[in-house]
């Protein structure tokens, strides 16, 4: 299909070009759950040669629902000493101004749930690029949408499909580092 093979060029493309970029951050969250009023409890940063720049479990004002915790394995026991978001905020905010390039698999629900928490702390969300990795994995495949779009893989299915080799986790440090290797295997495919 003619439109499958320009979006996979420029899926490639924009891999390509974000390899290649000093100022890139790949960013993960866990959080209490999925709702409006949900907050984070995990949260990753890494650089884009995979050196940690942050990695903390964060103490929630509210409790982690089971139906999270079944997904990401995150307690309310875990976090119960963890720091708060005002806490880890001050170093947050310091890595987005340094780091204008930011990379999420599935960066609306990302930006999203740290808006939720920056509000509930009367923070200021950073201004930074989100770009979508879980976006631009779907332009790579072509697989058509229920929406004129293109069908959306989770994580662990791009993964999967692309052979990257991590350790299984689900943890905000774990995805992160699955988001950057899918973006390295998208860049690097023949």
């Amino acid at each position: 299909m003619r439109v499958h093979g320009s979006a996979r060029a420029k899926a490639i493309g924009w891999a390509t070009e974000t390899i290649e970029r000093t100022d890139v951050l790949y960013l993960d969250t866990e959080t209490t759950g999925l709702r409006n009023s949900d907050e984070l409890v995990d949260i990753a940063v890494i650089d884009n040669s995979g050196r940690i720049l942050l990695n903390s479990l964060i103490k929630p004002r509210q409790s982690i629902s089971r139906d999270a915790t079944a997904i990401h394995g995150i307690t309310n026991q875990m976090v119960l000493k963890a720091p708060a978001w005002s806490d880890i905020y001050p170093r947050f905010l310091d890595l987005m101004a340094g780091h204008h390039y930011v990379i999420v698999y599935n960066a609306d629900f990302d930006q999203r749930l740290i808006r939720q928490t920056c509000f509930a702390c009367a923070l200021t969300m950073p201004r930074v690029s989100w770009h979508c990795a879980m976006k631009k994995y779907a332009e790579f495949v072509g697989q058509p949408g229920s929406y004129g779009d293109y069908r959306w893989h989770k994580l662990g299915q791009a993964v999967s499909q692309l052979g990257v080799q991590l350790l299984p986790d689900h943890s905000a440090l774990a995805d992160a580092r699955a988001c950057r290797a899918v973006v390295e295997a998208m860049a690097t495919v023949h």
